[in-house]
């Protein structure tokens, strides 16, 4: 069963001179195994978005249904959406508290009643490329790339169905990036649904993920990448979204009808 927001409206500090709407009438549906990007300028409610899809949130109008389970149904008891839908944060500093990795990934599984031995431990710890000395270091001890990579594992270890990322490759080097681009892949093959926010389009274009575009809280595009790839420059821009060369020669083969050198160019 799928992810459905239905005619799905969110604003931040109603009624206050602060109020802001961040999302507006989004209708969506993402099933599983699917992989998503969800893009657009910074501020147009992607955040707000994935928050809603996990419950962190709940829309003032519309609804979203995970699994048959509404977000706003108070008989739904709302940790079984959250044990069926994890996010991975853009900061992953910011959802460490345990004193070491160890303790930080069993962290979550216990909360949600669900069983992790020292196997899976290793298991996880393998599919992010991170030896196993690791599980008694304090996670404020490690670099960037390592954070994130804990970040992932404390979500995947509960074995949650749907996987959020938001921006997972920003401010990493080139290995790390690619390690993670892996993992994704990886994810995928296991029949997880992924959902990405990100602003790097060209790097996923080999996985020929759904896109949804974002402008001004509102869905701009929401298709195949393919035809992302065609839209006009000027409604990419007017969502924040600029093509580097890599992406451009892909629209160009596509344009040209030439599937095979665009495969190849979303293999570069």
């Amino acid at each position: 069963m799928p992810i459905i927001l239905q005619n799905t409206s969110f604003t931040y500090a109603i009624n206050t001179p602060f109020q802001k709407k961040a999302l507006e009438n989004i209708n969506l549906e993402i099933n599983k195994g699917e992989l998503w990007l969800l893009v657009g300028h910074t501020g147009s409610g992607k955040t707000t978005l994935m928050s809603l899809m996990n419950g962190l949130l709940l829309p003032q109008e519309g609804n979203v249904i995970v699994e048959g389970m509404s977000t706003k149904d108070k008989k739904v008891n709302i940790k079984e959406i959250r044990k069926k839908i994890g996010i991975v944060f853009q900061y992953p500093e910011s959802q460490f508290f345990q004193p070491t990795i160890k303790d930080e990934i069993i962290f979550a599984p216990k909360n949600f009643n669900y069983e992790i031995n020292e196997e899976m431990l290793k298991y996880y710890l393998e599919l992010v490329n991170l030896p196993e000395s690791y599980l008694e270091k304090n996670p404020f001890e490690l670099s960037g790339g390592e954070m994130r990579k804990v970040a992932i594992i404390s979500v995947l270890s509960y074995n949650p169905d749907y996987i959020i990322f938001d921006e997972p490759t920003v401010g990493l080097d080139y290995t790390t990036k690619k390690s993670i681009f892996n993992l994704i892949k990886e994810l995928l093959n296991l029949g997880k649904t992924v959902i990405l926010s990100t602003h790097w389009i060209n790097e996923f274009v080999s996985l020929k993920p759904n896109i949804l575009m974002l402008k001004n809280g509102e869905i701009s595009f929401k298709g195949e990448f393919d035809d992302f790839a065609l839209l006009d420059d000027k409604v990419l821009l007017e969502a924040g979204i600029v093509f580097d060369e890599k992406l451009k020669l892909y629209r160009c083969a596509l344009k040209k009808g030439k599937i095979d050198f665009a495969q190849k160019i979303s293999l570069l």
